[in-house]
């Protein structure tokens, strides 16, 4: 026996786990859970995760089943799916052989009520608006132009990289202090809080690390991962800053409560970046060229302009406009010939209806047929039409019409 043949393919070995987990759940399973990382796909299908305290477990809501299950959502009263809904869900299990992971593939899926995340969040948020930390009013002015810009942020993060390439191409002069801080775990919160007093600390002491604009940023996640800013104590934070406070915190479609506290919020931290990066020098060149091009295109019409005028001669100009005239009177004639033949085919056409419809009326006039011999016989009494003999009697007084004349005459006697 080959010492090998004990070992098992992984696709085999796949195979039989997804067997086994068939038969172990062969039929639909219930789940009670909360929505986390809701994902729509460019696919159609939604990926998520069914979460409680202490485990996940992957799902995936293909497109076909969308509108049911939103018709249910509806229903309750919710009109999207999102992050921290408490829902009951109905489906199969699935093993993905390529990634090696289960799921469940959702086919029914009812809201149970408003995760208890979310519920923070709409609670402190509710709570934050009273106390008008959401008011425009209490909003600092972005400055247009800062030197030192100070970006709250981890300092592994993608989402720096892709803030100092936009301004390293954008805007190269900006100074950029880093302050560097956890962006998801239970300490972030406070390194987020600590970074903004050290910041508001140096601005208003005018302290080597002073800046005058604050971007706080960190790159997407789920709501879980995105929490330390939605946080009460980095809600209080930003509101006694007194920097100017960006914050670009996630995708464009994520909203945390440091959104909603900040002087402006952009919807990615690149957007962010791009927002204190307008230069002047740009500007002004990019005025300053506009400027030389709509000249040089001014400078040119004019002298296309002049020399096509001095071209033309005053002859020229005559006998332009002697073709024009003589094209128009040339219009104007075979308009009017056009019209007169139009009207006189009508005319012609008219006149031969009225003779036809002439024609039939006389040969329809039963006194032409005087003309040709006949006579037409009345009843004198009644002055009846008399057109058989049956129609009159003896003695009957008759009234007999010829071409020429008419006369009277007694019937007599009469025969059949």
């Amino acid at each position: 026996m080959d010492s090998t043949d004990r070992y098992i393919s992984v696709s085999t070995f796949s195979d039989m786990i997804k067997l086994s987990m068939e038969r172990l759940f062969p039929g639909t399973i219930y789940l009670k859970g909360e929505i986390s990382g809701f994902r729509p796909s460019s696919t159609g299908h939604w990926y998520l995760t069914i979460k409680d305290d202490e485990a996940v477990i992957s799902a995936v809501i293909f497109k076909g089943t969308h509108s049911s299950i939103l018709d249910d959502f509806n229903k309750s009263g919710i009109k999207n799916i999102k992050d921290g809904q408490e829902v009951l869900v109905e489906g199969k299990i699935n093993l993905y052989k390529k990634s090696g992971s289960y799921n469940i593939i959702i086919n029914k899926m009812k809201p149970l009520g408003i995760g208890e995340l979310y519920f923070k969040f709409e609670e402190l948020k509710k709570e934050l608006s009273e106390l008008g930390f959401f008011d425009q009013a209490v909003k600092k002015n972005i400055p247009s132009h800062p030197r030192v810009l100070g970006i709250v942020t981890s300092p592994t993060g993608a989402a720096l990289q892709d803030m100092l390439n936009v301004l390293k191409r954008r805007a190269p002069g900006i100074q950029v202090k880093i302050f560097p801080v956890a962006v998801q775990g239970d300490n972030a919160k406070n390194e987020i809080v600590k970074a903004i007093n050290y910041a508001d600390f140096n601005f208003i002491n005018d302290g080597k690390d002073k800046v005058d604009v604050l971007i706080l940023a960190r790159g997407g996640g789920s709501i879980e991962d995105l929490w330390p800013f939605n946080e009460k104590i980095v809600a209080y934070a930003i509101n006694k800053c007194n920097i100017p406070i960006i914050s670009g915190i996630g995708h464009e479609i994520d909203f945390t409560i440091a959104d909603f506290c900040s002087d402006l919020r952009a919807p990615t931290p690149s957007a962010a970046a791009e927002l204190v990066s307008k230069s002047s020098e740009e500007i002004n060149s990019t005025v300053s060229s506009l400027q030389l091009r709509i000249q040089a295109v001014m400078k040119s019409m004019i002298r296309n302009a002049r020399m096509r005028f001095d071209a033309v001669s005053s002859t020229k100009l005559n006998r332009a406009f002697r073709r024009i005239y003589e094209s128009k009177l040339q219009d104007h004639a075979y308009l009017d010939e056009k019209i007169r033949n139009i009207f006189k085919n009508k005319i012609t056409s008219y006149r031969h209806s009225l003779e036809l419809v002439n024609k039939r009326l006389i040969a329809l006039n039963p006194l032409n047929i005087l003309e040709r011999g006949y006579s037409v016989v009345y009843r004198v009494d009644d002055g009846k039409l008399i057109s058989s003999v049956g129609s009159i009697d003896n003695h009957d007084l008759i009234k007999v019409v010829m071409k020429d004349g008419d006369f009277k005459a007694l019937v007599e006697n009469k025969d059949f």
